[in-house]
């Protein structure tokens, strides 16, 4: 458990600083490093802080990290969650990927695809798997986001109402055992639910400290149906309610 006088003696330094790295604070609070990575996950899961490299910077409940950010942050549990769903493509598929760090590992595992039609959102996404000789790619139109080179907007929702697809791949910001599956932004939190209703499978990729967490937007209830990918079993409540809901959960399965 987080130590009450550790925990306002951070709050109290991102609030000065707008950032803080784990060396000075372990200095400063006379605790290792460890202690401090520690609590700094402790206070990201409650949605205090956001994670960054060597730190953590002040939480802004209306704006997501930048795309290479988020990137480093998990990266060896992302890529694991993102084999398993690769077992879920096909060839001769059409499938929807949305943008996010976690959709961008996920679509790193297709490139060896045979024959595969891919839509996306994101821009990085788009020339990462046009360099791919079985992937045909479509982006949506949209006006690009800069923080993750995304296209969002209501010509992107228009668009993508136009398609049915075999699947779609979609990450999250957060599940909250109460509010279920959320966003931080308006644009995600609706091309979302859309793509939900323009496929039979609907994949969330999310891996395991995207449970638990807290964000602004409720995108859907943690009792639709689709399929959640992330990298270990989950923990409860959200195994029992998954459960309850008929909601399928892969992961990867760990040797022993």
């Amino acid at each position: 458990m987080l130590d009450p006088g550790r925990e306002q003696a951070i709050l109290a330094a991102l609030e000065r600083d707008g950032r803080v790295a784990v060396a000075q604070l372990a200095s400063a609070l006379e605790v290792s490093h460890e202690t401090i990575r520690r609590d700094l996950t402790t206070l990201e899961v409650a949605g205090r802080l956001r994670r960054v490299h060597g730190g953590a910077v002040l939480f802004r409940p209306d704006q997501e990290q930048p795309i290479v950010v988020r990137s480093r942050i998990k990266s060896r549990e992302k890529a694991e969650l993102a084999a398993v769903a690769r077992e879920l493509v096909k060839d001769e598929m059409s499938i929807f990927i949305d943008t996010g760090s976690t959709p961008i590992a996920f679509a790193r595992t297709l490139v060896d695809a045979r024959s595969l039609t891919v839509m996306t959102n994101s821009l990085d996404i788009a020339l990462l798997l046009a360099q791919a000789p079985g992937i045909k790619v479509k982006t949506t139109p949209g006006w690009v986001r800069a923080n993750d080179n995304a296209l969002i907007g209501g010509d992107t929702v228009a668009f993508v109402r136009r398609f049915v697809f075999d699947a779609v791949f979609m990450g999250i910001a957060a599940c909250d055992p109460d509010y279920g599956w959320m966003d931080y932004a308006d644009e995600e939190s609706e091309l979302r639910r859309v793509l939900i209703e323009q496929t039979r499978n609907p994949v969330v990729l999310a891996d395991d400290g995207k449970f638990g967490r807290h964000a602004s937007i409720r995108t859907f209830d943690l009792s639709t149906r689709l399929t959640v990918v992330t990298n270990r079993p989950l923990r409860q409540p959200f195994n029992e309610i998954f459960k309850s809901s008929g909601v399928e959960v892969r992961h990867k399965r760990r040797n022993g």
